[in-house]
């Protein structure tokens, strides 16, 4: 039987336990209210005791063409995209933080951190990128993260402190199955720096662990960000030298006008500066991308919800370690919804 669902979405009317959807969002967060009344509201009859849902068929049919660059299509797979309530759920409080401040448990629980062969110790490998789940399968991060490095080969998804145990972290370790790097991705320019991976099992959501909203809903997908605060996280200063903070760290950083970022970085005659990245950080510097890490996820929240994010940039690259004047520059995630979503297989 067909139906709709709260959101309106079509879908099929079936029994709870086939719809992996519902059953993964019970999972991933059973005492949040707003959970509860969506699925209380899927109910569309029942089978013996267990309730029947409205099951999102294919999620958006839609909306596959939003004039995206590229062709623009928005490709839907068994994976996703994900809509809320299946993503984006965070406990983060946000007040403006300007300097970076431990990450609470339960803040990010998309957060990945990448890991390469360690020469020296083979069993622990070297966590030298970051990025951010976005489906059960799938990591997003920057191509330069991946380009080339033929020893990248682990994910590390919904950490804490990566040095502890007892953290109260749950998170998940898993191979890399495929890397897909950007196709125009230039190595000298670093345009187009971002990646996909898929791991070689499902990750098991629950509170603690699951994916970040990609921004494909019109609202947040047309929302001009500058002089916004949106969030990065990450362990920090990994590439300049400064010993990794094991401690995930958090930080709100003002998104700069193309205006200012051309110029900041007019004597690098290598920076591109144009629709397909984003500059963020302090005129001042002292505090930027190097708390978070390479391919790391930039967060916003949802004005219309606040405990729902979207990964609206990844940590590209910065000018040595949030030197004054110098904005870092992240790969805008709208730009690239198309190669995404085709990598979501």
């Amino acid at each position: 039987d067909t139906c709709e669902n709260p959101e309106g979405q079509p879908g099929i009317c079936i029994n709870i336990r086939s719809c992996t959807m519902l059953l993964n969002l019970l999972k991933s967060d059973p005492q949040n209210p707003q959970i509860g009344n969506f699925l209380r509201g899927s109910v569309c009859g029942f089978e013996n005791s267990d309730p029947k849902v409205c099951c999102p068929s294919n999620i958006d049919d839609e909306n596959t063409d939003n004039g995206l660059q590229g062709n623009g299509e928005i490709t839907n797979t068994r994976y996703g995209p994900l809509y809320p309530p299946y993503c984006g759920y965070s406990n983060a409080t946000l007040n403006k933080i300007v300097n970076g401040i431990p990450a609470r448990l339960g803040a990010w629980p998309w957060i990945t951190v990448l890991g390469y062969t360690n020469s020296k110790n083979p069993n622990v490998p070297k966590w030298l990128c970051g990025g951010a789940l976005i489906s059960s399968r799938h990591v997003l991060t920057a191509g330069h993260c991946v380009y080339g490095r033929a020893d990248l080969y682990k994910v590390r998804i919904g950490d804490l402190d990566l040095n502890s145990n007892n953290d109260g972290a749950t998170p998940f370790e898993d191979f890399i199955e495929r890397k897909t790097v950007h196709p125009q991705y230039n190595p000298k320019t670093y345009t187009n720096d971002v990646a996909v991976l898929k791991t070689t099992h499902e990750v098991p959501f629950t509170q603690l662990l699951h994916p970040i909203c990609l921004p494909i809903d019109d609202f947040i997908r047309n929302k001009n960000l500058e002089r916004t605060y949106p969030l990065v996280a990450g362990w920090g200063s990994i590439y300049f030298h400064g010993p990794i903070s094991s401690r995930l760290l958090q930080i709100q950083v003002p998104v700069r006008t193309q205006e200012e970022c051309r110029k900041a970085f007019q004597n690098f005659p290598t920076t591109v500066i144009d629709n397909r990245i984003l500059c963020a950080g302090f005129p001042r510097g002292g505090k930027d991308a190097c708390q978070g890490d390479s391919g790391g996820p930039m967060m916003f929240p949802d004005s219309r919800n606040q405990n729902t994010f979207y990964i609206v940039g990844v940590v590209s690259y910065g000018f040595k370690c949030a030197e004054p004047g110098f904005p870092g520059v992240y790969t805008k995630v709208t730009t690239f919804l198309d190669f995404i979503t085709s990598q979501l297989v």
